[in-house]
C-alpha cells in the first residue's frame, strides 16, 4: 500500500493584539492569595501558529477566513482547573495572515510566565469552571466542506512563556482521526462505470460525541452512535481506483458487529463491516472496499493504517453476514423518491421523502411504512424519520392517511433525530433494535418499463396518497412492442411521437393515445379527478410542483412575473414546451399533460398545463383550436 504522505511545511501567522494603552492597569485574580495576584501589563501577546501532521484538516497546513480558535492562559504555578489568566479568548483567522482575538490581551507586569492551550474549533461555552474537560463532536453528515473543517479537533500547548519579544508558538495537533475510502472494481464493471454511478458511502455505529481532558489529553464518555455522512467526492487515480471519500472520526475502537459502511451503489444498498482495529490521534486509516457483489448485498474491505507515518500491519475483512437496521443517511434519493424493503425477496416496507401538506404540518420529510402481505403500501402506519423543513424538528412521529379525503392526521414524535430504524419479524416498523430484528435488502423503487429491447427506469414520487411517475414518458412503442412512428405534423392519420432534436422529450398526440397502451404496466393516465386532487393537496400551490427555470408564456404590454419554482413535492414539472404546428412549441415557458375520462373510458377533454405566470394548473382544450385533431403533449402516468 502506499503511503499517502502529506506536505510537511508549516503555515505560520502572527497575531499582534494592538490597542489603545491607558494609564490604569487591569488586575486579573488567579488566586485569593494577594501575593499571587497578576496586573495586566502593556506588551501585548502575539502568537506563531503551525498545523502539525495535517491529517484531518480540511485546506491542508492552513486556517480558512473565518476559523475560530479558543485560547486559555494560566500561571505554572495554577492549572486550568484553577483561576485562568486568559479564559476562552476567541481567535478568528482573517485573510491577512492573522488571528484576530475577540479584545486585546497582554503579558503580566513583571518576569512571571504563562502556560497557553489553545483549541480548535472554538465553542462558546469553553471549559468549564474548575474542569479541563471539553466536551467535543463530529457533524455527522461530513458531506460539505463547511460541517467537514468544523469535524476537526485540533490542540496546541505551550508553556513558561515569558514577556520577551517573541511570537507565542501555538503548535495545533490532530486529536481526531481519518478514514480515507477507497474502491476497486471487480471484473463485472469497470472503474468509469463505478465513478459514474457515483456511489454514496456513510460509516454506522461510531460514536460521535466525547469529552477530551486537556490537562491529560485523553478522551473518555464516548457516545452517540450515529450514521456519518462522508466528505469529498469520487476520482478516479493512476491505480484504476476510486478516491477522494473520507470521514473524521473520534478515536475509537472500530471493528464491532454494529460498525460497518453502508453504500448506495446503483440503487441497492450494501453493507461491508469495518476491520478491527484501535483508531488513535492524528491516525490515518486507509479502507478498500471491492465491488464484488454477493448475495447478501455485502462487500469486502481491506484496510492498512499509518500513525505519524508509520505503517501497521494490513488488515483484512469479509463480511457476509446480511444486516437490519435500515439506515436513512445512506439512502440517496438520486434514482427515485421511494426505496423497497425486502426480506427474503417479498417487500415489507418503503421509505419516501415526500411533500407534507396541511394545517398541522407543512414540510418535506422522510416516512417509512410498511407493506402488507398483498403487497400494498400501509398508509395508516407510517413513521415520520425526518421533517426536512422544521428547525429543531421532534421527529419519530405517526402518521395516517385518510380513508374519507386527501388529508392526514398526524401525531408528533419524541425523538430529536433518528438514523435507522428497523424491522420485527412480524413485519412491525421500530425505531429501536427488537429482539427479532429480521435482515433486508433495500432497493430503490422505479419503474422498469421493458418494450421489446429496450428497457426505461422511471423515477416514483408520492404526493398525498397518489403515487406519479417522476419524469414524462419516454417511449417509442406500445406495451406490447408494437412500434410508435415519430411524426412531425398533427393530424387525425398521424398518430406518434414527437421529438425536438435537442432534447430528450417526447410528445404525444391524443390519436397515438388512443390507439394503444402507453402507460407502463401497473400504471395509467390519470384522471381529471385525479389532478384535481393533485392540485387541492398541494393547496393550489403549483411551485411545488415545478422544477428549472420558467419563463412567462405571452408578455403583455405589462410584463406578468415568473412565479415561484421550488420543486418541494418532487413532481419534476420542466417547462418542456408541447409540439404544436410542425415544430417545438414554447420550451421553458409552459408543460402540458393528458388527462382521461375514466367514466366514459377514453381520452378526456380536459388537458392540464403549468404556465410560467401562474401557480395554479391551467385547464386547456384537447383538441388543437378549431381543428378535428389532437395536440401532442407530455404524458405523466399515475399508479394503478
Amino acid at each position: 500500500m502506499k503511503k499517502n504522505y502529506l506536505s510537511k511545511t508549516a503555515f505560520a501567522v502572527s497575531l499582534f493584539c494592538c490597542m489603545t494603552l491607558v494609564n490604569t492597569a487591569c488586575v486579573n485574580k488567579i488566586s485569593d492569595d494577594p501575593e499571587t495576584e497578576l496586573t495586566e501589563g502593556t506588551i501585548p501577546i502575539s502568537f506563531s501558529v503551525q498545523i502539525k501532521q495535517t491529517a484531518t484538516k480540511v485546506t491542508g497546513n492552513a486556517f480558512e477566513k473565518g476559523d475560530k480558535a479558543g485560547l486559555i492562559a494560566t500561571t505554572p504555578s495554577s492549572s486550568i482547573k484553577g483561576k485562568r489568566y486568559i479564559d476562552n479568548l476567541s481567535l478568528t483567522y482573517s485573510e491577512d495572515n492573522n488571528l484576530v482575538p475577540k479584545k486585546s490581551v497582554f503579558y503580566p507586569e513583571g518576569d512571571i510566565p504563562l502556560n497557553f492551550i489553545s483549541y480548535y474549533p472554538y465553542q462558546n461555552n469553553g471549559v468549564p469552571a474548575g474542569s479541563s474537560i471539553l466536551p467535543v463532536s463530529i457533524q455527522t453528515d461530513q458531506s460539505d466542506s463547511k460541517s467537514h473543517s468544523l469535524s476537526d479537533f485540533m490542540v496546541a500547548q505551550t508553556n513558561d512563556v515569558t514577556n520577551k519579544e517573541k511570537d507565542v508558538a501555538l503548535e495545533f495537533q490532530h486529536k481526531f482521526a481519518k478514514l480515507t475510502i477507497t474502491m476497486t472494481p471487480d471484473e463485472s464493471c469497470t472503474v468509469q462505470e463505478l465513478l459514474d454511478a457515483n456511489p454514496r458511502i456513510i460509516a454506522t455505529g461510531l460514536q460521535t460525541t466525547a469529552d477530551y481532558d486537556l490537562e491529560n489529553g485523553t478522551f473518555s464518555n464516548l457516545q452517540e452512535e450515529k450514521d456519518i455522512v462522508a466528505f469529498g467526492k469520487w476520482s478516479i487515480n493512476t491505480k484504476k481506483k476510486l478516491i477522494g471519500k473520507e470521514f473524521i472520526i473520534i478515536p475509537q475502537s472500530i471493528g464491532n458487529s454494529e460498525q460497518s459502511f453502508i453504500l448506495e451503489w446503483n440503487g441497492r444498498i450494501y453493507s461491508c463491516e469495518m476491520p478491527k482495529m484501535e483508531i488513535g490521534s492524528n491516525m490515518e486509516c486507509v479502507i478498500d472496499i471491492s465491488t464484488t457483489q454477493t448475495n447478501s448485498n455485502a462487500l469486502n474491505c481491506f484496510a492498512g493504517s499509518i500513525k505519524e507515518w508509520d505503517s501497521i500491519t494490513n488488515m483484512e475483512t469479509d463480511n457476509t453476514e446480511p444486516y437490519a437496521a435500515i439506515h436513512i443517511p445512506a439512502l440517496s434519493f438520486s434514482q427515485s423518491n421511494i426505496y423497497r424493503i425486502y426480506h427474503d425477496g417479498m417487500p415489507v416496507a418503503e421509505v419516501c421523502k415526500e411533500y407534507l401538506k396541511s394545517t398541522s404540518l407543512t414540510s418535506r420529510a422522510i416516512v417509512a411504512y410498511p407493506i402488507i402481505p398483498d403487497e400494498k403500501t400501509d398508509l395508516s402506519n407510517g413513521i415520520i424519520l425526518q421533517l426536512i423543513d422544521c428547525d429543531d424538528a421532534i421527529c419519530g412521529g405517526r402518521i395516517s392517511w385518510n380513508t374519507d379525503d386527501h388529508g392526514f392526521t398526524y401525531t408528533e414524535g419524541e425523538s430529536a433525530s433518528i438514523d435507522k430504524f428497523y424491522i420485527d419479524d412480524l413485519y412491525h416498523l421500530s425505531l429501536s433494535k427488537p429482539t427479532q430484528a429480521i435482515n433486508v435488502n433495500i432497493i430503490n423503487h422505479v419503474i422498469q418499463d421493458i418494450r421489446g429491447k429496450s428497457c426505461e427506469k422511471y423515477p416514483i414520487t408520492k404526493i398525498g396518497k397518489q403515487y406519479w411517475m417522476g419524469k414524462e414518458l419516454r417511449a417509442t412503442a406500445y406495451r406490447d412492442g408494437t412500434a410508435l412512428k415519430k411524426q412531425t405534423e398533427l393530424g387525425t392519420d398521424k398518430a406518434g411521437y414527437y421529438k425536438p432534436d435537442k432534447y430528450n422529450i417526447y410528445f404525444y398526440n391524443g390519436e397515438a393515445v388512443l390507439a394503444g397502451e402507453l402507460a407502463p404496466e401497473g400504471w395509467r393516465l390519470p384522471s381529471d379527478e385525479e389532478w384535481k386532487q393533485l392540485e387541492e393537496y398541494i393547496g393550489y400551490d403549483a411551485a411545488v410542483l415545478k422544477a428549472g427555470e420558467w419563463q412567462v408564456m405571452i408578455p403583455g404590454e405589462v410584463m406578468p412575473e415568473v412565479t415561484p419554482v421550488n420543486n418541494h413535492a418532487w413532481f419534476n414539472a420542466y417547462p418542456v414546451g408541447m409540439w404544436l404546428k410542425g415544430a417545438h412549441y414554447s420550451p421553458y415557458k409552459m408543460t402540458a399533460f393528458w388527462s382521461w375520462d375514466a367514466l366514459n373510458n377514453t381520452l378526456s377533454e380536459t388537458t392540464f398545463y403549468l404556465l410560467g405566470e401562474q401557480n395554479k394548473f391551467v385547464v386547456q382544450g384537447a383538441h388543437v383550436t378549431n381543428m378535428p385533431y389532437y395536440k401532442a403533449l407530455s404524458i405523466r402516468c399515475i399508479k394503478e
